[in-house]
């Protein structure tokens, strides 16, 4: 701790290393999940980890609320499950058993709609 206990600098680059840590690869995940899926009605997906260890939350956003239930139907669904567990074993983060990824899907139109267009607070 610093002067007055406050956040000494060491601590706020132990912080930053631990978050780093956590962060890494997602973005990667994300990347590579939008440029395969998004020809497929993928318009956006966000990959968050939680404080427990080895699980995260998984957004998937299609454009229109009608493709929520034929992205299930057609399997799509499903294939992005697997690509995400895919991902994250290849990049590290534990085997598909040990991993807890929370999934949830929805639209683009659902965000406009109820959340002025901001994914930001669709995520809280």
């Amino acid at each position: 701790m610093g002067e007055y206990g406050s956040p000494s600098e060491e601590d706020f680059a132990r912080a930053k290393a631990a978050r780093r840590s956590c962060d890494r690869g997602l973005s990667d995940v994300r990347e590579r999940l939008l440029n395969r899926f998004h020809g497929q009605g993928v318009q956006e997906f966000f990959l968050l980890y939680s404080p427990a260890r080895n699980s995260f939350g998984a957004y998937v956003f299609y454009a229109a609320d009608c493709d929520l239930g034929k992205a299930e139907s057609s399997g799509l669904s499903a294939r992005i499950r697997d690509f995400v567990f895919e991902e994250l074993t290849v990049g590290g983060r534990g085997n598909r058993s040990d991993l807890d990824v929370a999934f949830e899907f929805d639209s683009q139109e659902n965000v406009d709609r109820n959340y002025a267009g901001d994914y930001f607070n669709r995520l809280r």
